[in-house]
C-alpha cells in the first residue's frame, strides 16, 4: 500500500465506504459487461441468416442514396444503403427497438388484416403535424377510410389509431 494510503479505523467507516464504493461501481460494470453494438449487429445476422436472401426494393434520394429494406419473420428489420461510387452499408434494426417484448409479439400475417392474397391497401399521408408536449399527428387514408394517428414522438409508437372523416380540417 501507498504510505499516504489508510484504512478506516472505526466499524462505521467501513459501513460507508465499501457500500459507497460498490454502488459506484456499478454503473461501471453494467457497462462494460454490456454486449457492444457490433456483437449485437453479428448475432442479429446469425438470428437471420436465411432472410437476407430476400430481395431487396429500393428508394432513391436527391443525395443518390438508395436505401431498402427486408423485414424478416422474426421482425427484426435489415435496412440497406446504396451511395455514390457504389458504397453500400447495411444495419439491423431489431424488433425489441420498436418496444415489442419479443419477436412472438410481432406478426405481419395480422397486422394485414387478412387481406386476399396480392391485395394491397394503399396507404396515403393527408398531413401531419407536431405538438409541442412531444406528440405527432398523422391524417392517413387507407382505400375509402381516414384515420388519424397519434404517435410518440421519443419512440414512434402509435399509441392510438382512431377513424375520422376524410373531409375533416387538419389541425
Amino acid at each position: 500500500m501507498s504510505p499516504g494510503f489508510k484504512l478506516p479505523d472505526k466499524w462505521w467507516q467501513w459501513l460507508l465506504v465499501y457500500p459507497g464504493l460498490a454502488i459506484a461501481l456499478i454503473p461501471v460494470v453494467t457497462e462494460y459487461l454490456k454486449p457492444s453494438e457490433g456483437d449485437k449487429q453479428f448475432a442479429l445476422w446469425t438470428k437471420n441468416i436465411s432472410c437476407v436472401e430476400a430481395p431487396f426494393a429500393g428508394v432513391l434520394n436527391e443525395f443518390n442514396v438508395q436505401t431498402s429494406a427486408t423485414i424478416c419473420k422474426s421482425g427484426d428489420v435489415l435496412v440497406r444503403f446504396i451511395g455514390p461510387s457504389d458504397k453500400r452499408a447495411y444495419r439491423w434494426v431489431p424488433v425489441e427497438l420498436f418496444g415489442l417484448r419479443s419477436a412472438g409479439t410481432f406478426s405481419l400475417i395480422g397486422n394485414a388484416m387478412a387481406q386476399a392474397p396480392g391485395a394491397r391497401q394503399r396507404e396515403e399521408v393527408i398531413c401531419q403535424w407536431t405538438l409541442p408536449n412531444g406528440w405527432i399527428i398523422r391524417r392517413v387514408k387507407v382505400d375509402e377510410s381516414c384515420f388519424e394517428e397519434h404517435i410518440w414522438g421519443a419512440t414512434g409508437e402509435v399509441r392510438r389509431r382512431q377513424p375520422v372523416s376524410c373531409r375533416a380540417p387538419c389541425r
